[in-house]
C-alpha cells in the first residue's frame, strides 16, 4: 500500500488536573527524520515518543509538538532570596531618599519572584501523564497515517497509469526493433550491388555482415530488463514499507535502459527516429514517476 509522506494531525486529551495536546506534521525527506518538541518537565518522555513514531512511520521529516496545560489548582512558590534582595533595596531607598515602604503586590509582580511549583513532576503524576501521552500520540499518528494513505491512493493511481504507459511504449519499441534486421539487409545489399555491379553478392556472406551490424543495434536485452523492472515496480506498489526508496532505485535502472535504447538505434534512420521518439517519451514518463516517488514513504 502506498502512503504519501505529507500530512498533519492534532489531538487534545483532557484529564483530571491536566490537558495534553499532540500535533504531528509530516513532510518529504529521504530518510526518517524525527523532531520532537516537549515542555521541559516532560523531557524524560521524549525517548518514548520517538519509539512510538519509529514503529509507525518509516520515512519522512516528522515534527511532533506536545503541550501540557495544568487545569487544576497549583501552588505558587516565592523566590525568597530574590524577594529579600528587592525588599532590602527598597528599604534602603526609603531611608536615604524618603521613598515609601515597598508595596508587596508590586514586589510580587517582579519577573522571577513567583513560580508555579519547582518544575518537577511527581513520579505518580508523571506515570499518569506518560500513559495518557502514549495513547494520544498513537491516536494522532493513526489519524496522520489515514490521511497519508488517502493521499497515497491518489499517488498510486497516477503511478499505475504511468507504468501502464511505459508498458505500451516498450511494446511499441519492440515492434519497431523487429524491423531493424531486414532494413540492414536491404541497405547493405543495395550498397554492395552498387559497388560491385559485375560481382554476384554471396547471400551467406551478406547474412553474416547483416547479423554483425544488427547485433550492435539489438535492444532485446534492454527491453527485457526494462519490462522486468516494470513488473517489479507494479508488485512493489502492493508492499507497505519503503516503497518510495525501492521504486526510486527501479526507476534509475529503467532510465539507464531507456538511455541505451536511445543510443543503439541511431544507425537505422528508417525506424531509429521513431524508436528515439518513443525512448524520449519513456524517459519523460520515468522522470515524472521519480518526482512522484519523492512523495512516497
Amino acid at each position: 500500500m502506498v502512503k504519501s509522506m505529507t500530512g498533519y494531525s492534532r489531538l487534545r486529551r483532557e484529564e483530571a488536573g491536566f490537558a495534553l495536546s499532540v500535533g504531528v506534521k509530516a513532510t518529504n525527506h529521504r530518510f526518517l527524520d524525527v523532531q520532537v518538541r516537549v515542555p521541559a518537565e516532560l523531557e524524560p518522555l521524549e525517548g518514548v515518543l520517538r519509539g512510538i513514531i519509529k514503529d509507525r512511520i518509516t520515512r519522512g521529516h516528522v515534527e511532533v509538538t506536545v503541550s501540557l496545560e495544568r487545569t487544576g489548582p497549583s501552588e505558587l512558590e516565592i523566590d525568597q532570596g530574590l524577594l529579600e534582595a528587592y525588599a532590602a533595596a527598597c528599604r534602603k531607598l526609603a531611608r536615604e531618599y524618603g521613598f515609601s515602604a515597598p508595596d508587596p503586590v508590586a514586589l510580587l509582580r517582579i519577573p522571577g519572584i513567583l513560580a508555579a511549583g519547582n518544575g518537577e513532576v511527581p513520579v505518580a503524576e508523571m506515570n499518569r501523564i506518560r500513559e495518557v501521552l502514549e495513547g494520544v500520540t498513537v491516536e494522532t499518528l493513526e489519524q496522520l497515517n489515514e490521511m497519508r494513505a488517502r493521499e497515497g491512493g491518489a499517488l498510486e493511481r497516477d503511478l499505475r497509469n504511468r507504468l501502464g504507459r511505459l508498458q505500451e511504449l516498450a511494446s511499441d519499441v519492440a515492434k519497431l526493433s523487429d524491423r531493424v534486421t531486414p532494413l540492414y539487409h536491404g541497405r547493405l545489399e543495395s550498397r554492395l550491388r552498387d559497388m560491385l555491379t559485375s560481382v554476384e553478392v554471396d547471400p551467406a556472406r551478406l547474412a553474416q555482415e547483416v547479423a554483425y551490424l544488427a547485433s550492435h543495434s539489438d535492444i532485446t536485452e534492454e527491453l527485457t530488463r526494462f519490462r522486468s523492472h516494470l513488473d517489479q515496480a507494479a508488485r512493489l506498489l502492493e508492499e507497505s514499507s519503503e516503497v518510495g526508496k525501492k521504486l526510486d532505485f527501479l526507476l534509475q535502472e529503467m532510465n539507464r535502459e531507456a538511455n541505451t535504447v536511445l543510443s543503439k538505434t541511431t544507425d537505422v534512420p528508417e525506424v531509429g527516429l521513431e524508436i528515439a521518439r518513443q525512448a524520449i517519451e519513456m524517459k519523460a514518463e520515468i522522470e515524472k514517476l521519480r518526482e512522484q516517488a519523492q512523495n512516497i514513504e
